[in-house]
């Protein structure tokens, strides 16, 4: 395998150490299979770390992580585990696991049949608030008993059905031992309920007791019809903040058209088997990935690469599964299908990094966990301390504070804050050819304040053309003739110096001569034996090393050899130099415009190669770059990225993912780009799938961007708990006290005591899981 760094001629050597990051998962992927399941019944972070624990459990399964977001969870396991087993251990939990046909339908079906259920108890209760309230003031004199009764007959079926798939869920997790947000508003609803029944049933119970016959059934209703819209809404926001997935799982069609004996035939997708010829026709889409056998067409490869132009395909060409062939019909033959696809391991992507855990959600989720039994503990102690030491109706402002209390905690917008953010954020990233292993990268990327970039290939287009051949004076040999010893050493190289050497050479019909003797000098050049004379090819270092001077007084080539930007490759015969052949490299059209958005972002940026001084100052000042660093072996790149972070720096290291895997590997974040065909996308940190330095800039902005809604959206979630829940307590009616009642326009909020309305804590908790939803919801739209 060949292994350079830049600027410095070919040599084979052993192939470099992968990066730590992509041994790690290569080592995963080889030990553990992963396995996606659609489970039906998860809300909120406590489901999810049910799910987790019970499959866990079983036998085979090394590791679970569940996504209450998209209802999925994600397993890693060591060998084949039943699926009798997984749903026994999710029912065990409280929930179901459902057949992937039924899962992509069941959150649409499940928000309309919420939508349905809350309809009938928010008409009801609003109907009998209302009509109380013109009651008591048109003074209508209805009779209470009568009135109460009602209601009674009217709101208890109501309430039962609306809250019964909240019932469910409670009774089943308390019937493990736990606690969840239905437990919270199946507490809050029962207690109101129970209050208005005894004072619509028993009236006498009230007599001589310092509470008031009250009924709260329009308040019950009220809660169950929002909390059961609000949750509709939830799954829609959802929905449209996981859509990349969606949409990618969209793209993979149905049929292909396989060519059997000259026939062609329609067959399902998953039925097409490596080696098959399949046709294309204009605007069809193609089925797998494959390889042009004949015809021409141009293919928007957008959902791959995110670019917009098409793509010309002819013979020997790639093609991918997903993408739509615009014009002109093509055959080609299968080279990867099913879960092998380029669309398929997007996919297994998008939804590998959706479905696992931000280190700082981690936080959120074991706060989640007790955040339940804290608040059914915090509504007890409201009750009684009402009860022991209220003044005017204590009774009554015990269970209208208990219950708001219960109804306005919400910890599904502590749980929803982080994956929230990380489905939109990285559904966002596949959009734009942007893939991101798992939450921990994105996090990881949103804290780079200092990107290391490489020269080949990521700020340059990487394939660099002979510029000029230049023979040194005196030595006998004429521009061909130094080309073709140059080639004759190189001819069987990958790099692109050796490539650009190479096609010059055939460009100049030159056929290079045989070379024995091969000798690799790895990160310095080669030595063989051409003719019977010894060549040595590559860069200054081996030429010093091996006691050749490259700049005697007289030569013309040294006098000019340090103030070139090009990149130059000796040439030595026997031991002394006769010339020199300079290639140069194209920089990339977005590459300045990458750092300027990093720099506008106070992100700086550093060029590190193993080029020349003068070549790659000469990049980094058409690029922006004001740190630049040269003829730096790929150990010494990993050697300063570690310096920089040890003065604190957040370092990504932007590079090919294979020469620079020291670096790589060192980094706190590496980013692989590499074009859509050779993505490693189970190993890289960040895969870009296109090659261009906008897409490295740009991830790095939007995990800063998907960083900073996690924050702003824990920082609500916390906020709003911290602040209501005292409130809905009762804290707020001393404070009324004092500045001499509620004010006319807060009434319907605190009442007239100043004790939180529960209808409006059941709003207040609709509207934190919204806004904690819509604020992640932007980054659907992210531009940069």
């Amino acid at each position: 395998m060949v292994v350079v760094t830049e600027g410095l001629t070919v040599a084979i050597a052993t192939p470099p150490r992968l990066p730590r990051h992509m041994l790690q998962a290569m080592t995963t992927a080889t030990e553990h299979q992963t396995q996606t399941l659609q489970i039906d019944g998860m809300h909120c972070a406590a489901c999810v770390r049910r799910v987790e624990r019970a499959l866990a459990k079983v036998d085979g399964v090394a590791e679970a992580s569940a996504d209450f977001l998209n209802g999925r969870a994600v397993i890693a396991v060591a060998g084949p585990v039943a699926n009798s087993q997984l749903s026994a251990a999710i029912s065990g939990a409280g929930y179901e696991l459902v057949e992937s046909a039924e899962g992509e339908a069941s959150p649409e079906r499940g928000a309309r049949a919420l939508l349905i259920r809350s309809l009938p108890a928010l008409i009801l209760g609003w109907g009998m608030f209302l009509s109380m309230q013109v009651n008591r003031w048109a003074e209508l004199g209805w009779d209470r008993d009568v009135l109460f009764g009602v209601c009674l007959a009217l709101a208890t079926p109501t309430l039962v059905w609306t809250a019964w798939p909240m019932l469910q869920r409670a009774l089943q997790t308390a019937r493990r031992g736990t606690t969840d947000m239905d437990t919270l508003i199946v507490l809050g609803v029962g207690a109101a309920w129970s209050y208005s029944a005894v004072a619509t049933l028993a009236p006498g119970v009230f007599v001589d007791s310092e509470a008031s016959p009250d009924v709260f059934f329009d308040t019950a209703l009220i809660i169950v019809g929002f909390v059961s819209l609000g949750r509709a809404l939830e799954v829609r926001v959802k929905l449209r903040a996981a859509a990349s997935l969606t949409r990618l799982l969209e793209l993979a069609p149905q049929t292909a058209r396989v060519i059997v004996n000259g026939e062609e035939r329609d067959i399902p997708a998953a039925q097409v088997r490596i080696g098959q010829t399949l046709s294309v026709r204009p605007g069809e889409q193609i089925a797998v990935d494959g390889e042009v056998l004949g015809g021409l067409s141009a293919v928007d490869e957008a959902m791959l690469t995110g670019e917009s132009i098409p793509v010309g395909k002819a013979s020997g060409d790639r093609v991918y599964a997903g993408t739509q062939n615009l014009e002109g019909a093509f055959t080609y033959r299968a080279t990867q299908v099913g879960a092998q696809t380029a669309l398929a391991r997007i996919t297994a992507t998008v939804e590998r990094a959706q479905a696992s855990k931000a280190p700082i959600q981690r936080l959120a989720d074991q706060i989640a966990s007790v955040f339940v039994p804290a608040v059914v503990c915090v509504a007890l102690i409201t009750f009684v301390a009402w009860a022991v030491f209220g003044e005017q109706s204590r009774w009554t402002a015990a269970v209208l504070s208990g219950v708001a209390v219960l109804v306005v905690a919400c910890p599904c917008a502590l749980g929803l804050a982080t994956p929230a953010a990380v489905a939109a954020g990285s559904g966002r990233a596949a959009r734009l050819g942007i893939l991101f292993r798992d939450a921990e990268a994105l996090e990881a990327a949103g804290r780079v304040d200092t990107v290391v970039w490489d020269k080949t290939g990521t700020l340059t287009s990487g394939r660099p053309a002979v510029v000029e051949i230049e023979p040194l004076d005196g030595s006998a040999v004429s521009a061909d003739e130094l080309l073709g010893l140059a080639v004759a050493v190189e001819q069987h190289s990958e790099h692109p110096l050796a490539r650009a050497i190479a096609a010059e050479a055939e460009d100049r019909d030159i056929v290079p001569a045989t070379a024995i003797n091969f000798q690799a000098i790895p990160g310095h050049g080669a030595r063989a034996e051409v003719d019977g004379r010894l060549i040595s090819v590559g860069s200054a270092r081996l030429m010093a090393e091996s006691g050749i001077a490259i700049a005697p007084p007289d030569a013309a080539i040294g006098a000019t050899a340090s103030d070139r930007a090009d990149t130059p490759v000796y040439v030595a015969r026997d031991g002394t130099l006769i010339g020199s052949i300079r290639l140069s490299d194209q920089i990339k059209q977005d590459a300045h415009e990458a750092v300027e958005l990093l720099e506008a972002r106070n992100i700086r940026s550093i060029l590190i190669s193993g080029d020349t001084e003068a070549a790659v100052h000469a990049v980094a000042a058409a690029v922006g770059i004001r740190d630049a660093r040269s003829r730096a072996l790929p150990q010494e790149k990993a050697s300063q990225i570690a310096e920089l972070q040890s003065d604190g720096s957040r370092v990504a290291m932007v590079g090919d993912g294979i020469n620079d895997a020291p670096a790589l590997s060192q980094a706190d974040l590496g980013l692989a780009m590499r074009s859509g065909s050779d993505v490693a996308l189970e190993t890289a940190q960040v895969a870009l799938m296109r090659s261009r330095p906008r897409r490295a800039a740009q991830a790095i902005l939007l995990a800063a961007t998907v960083r900073r809604v996690i924050r702003q959206n824990l920082a609500f979630a916390f906020a709003y708990n911290i602040l209501l829940i005292p409130l809905a307590a009762g804290l707020a009616v001393p404070i009324f006290d004092a500045v001499g009642g509620v004010p006319g326009g807060l009434t319907w909020l605190f009442g007239e005591r100043g004790q939180f309305e529960p209808i409006a804590a059941a709003l207040a908790m609709v509207a934190s899981s919204l806004s904690v939803l819509t604020n992640a919801l932007r980054l659907t739209r992210w531009e940069a």
